[in-house]
């Protein structure tokens, strides 16, 4: 008899093993995929409240499968540090200003040429166009997949010196900007001088008189609360910014495609509410400002006159290995 139960017990121990395997392979297939993600700045920002509808809307259609751990805040490093540290799989997402991901890939200084996108209309039809793709395609070749960009905003003008109504104010003007090379390119052209420097020292450059002016748009002259340290305003729109949102391909190419299809639709119609809420939060916020900070706005200079001047920032473009004439003229085409 004992035999015989050693002889079932035996015969069971292939079913139990099968049993196990099964069971640990469904518990591995329910455990989430953990995403990375990581933003810089606060989270009070447009920006990052369009980043939360896309990892909210992916969560919920991927019923769970994947969650998102975000950080923020400067809490894992400066932007080219924690790019790096994505390209590398420490961070597997990171949404960052166009700038940075040019460092790998030149043409992706495209997007933020002066006076190329019209409006926030175009602006969202160029991110979303195989124009787009095209152009950040070449971040594959640093282990960078590039989603989509969401909406900053344009870029205008404040400083402590005078009202600007035509590109003939700006000139002599200390400017900071941002470390865009075609942006520096850009104001020298308006005849400005532009000091590079990071966001992090603009507030007190400001206060101390390092600089004159700045080049963000309202809604991040609110936010970063520039009006206490400046003038004047004018509403010229000179160039078009919004923060790339980038992975690390390799993960991204671990992803089942139904889920790449999912953040990648996600991913969109977040950007898409940042392109529909800007345009009203810039104008609200420079009311704001007009009215609670006495900011003195001007609100219609005269931008063909700055228009005008960033051709010869053009003739410099030309000359540049990067800059493609032909899609600038596809780009300046879309309707």
């Amino acid at each position: 008899m004992k035999k015989g139960r050693s002889v079932i017990s035996i015969l069971m121990i292939p079913c139990f093993l099968v049993i196990l395997s099964l069971t640990t392979s469904a518990q591995a297939a329910e455990k989430p995929i953990q995403l990375v993600f990581y933003w810089m700045m606060g989270k009070e920002t447009l920006q990052f409240k369009g980043l939360e509808r896309f990892m909210k809307g992916v969560e919920q259609r991927t019923k769970g499968k994947v969650k998102f751990k975000v950080f923020c805040c400067g809490s894992m490093g400066a932007d080219l540090e924690s790019i790096e540290a994505m390209r590398m799989g420490s961070i597997d997402l990171r949404c960052a200003g166009v700038g940075i991901w040019a460092r790998y890939h030149r043409p992706i200084d495209t997007i933020v040429l002066p006076y190329l996108l019209r409006d926030y209309d175009h602006a969202f039809k160029f991110v979303t166009s195989p124009y787009w793709y095209e152009i950040t395609k070449g971040l594959e070749k640093s282990n960078i997949k590039a989603i989509t960009n969401f909406n900053a905003g344009f870029r205008d003008i404040s400083n402590n010196k005078r009202p600007v109504k035509t590109v003939e104010d700006v000139k002599g003007l200390k400017i900071r900007v941002p470390k865009i090379s075609s942006w520096i390119t850009t104001w020298k052209a308006f005849g400005a001088s532009p000091v590079a420097m990071p966001m992090t020292e603009l507030y007190m450059a400001l206060k101390t008189g390092v600089v004159d002016a700045q080049e963000n748009g309202p809604n991040n002259m609110k936010d970063q609360k520039y009006y206490e340290v400046q003038k004047y305003f004018s509403y010229i729109k000179y160039a078009w910014l919004g923060p790339l949102l980038g992975m690390n391909l390799e993960k991204w190419n671990s992803l089942p495609k139904d889920i790449q299809d999912i953040m990648m639709e996600e991913a969109k119609k977040g950007a898409k509410w940042t392109f529909e809420e800007g345009k009203k939060a810039n104008d609200d916020a420079l009311r704001w400002m007009e009215k609670e900070k006495g900011l003195i706005v001007n609100w219609n200079p005269d931008v063909d006159s700055f228009r005008k001047a960033a051709e010869k920032a053009y003739e410099q473009f030309r000359k540049e290995p990067w800059y493609d004439q032909a899609m600038v003229d596809k780009i300046r085409a879309l309707k």
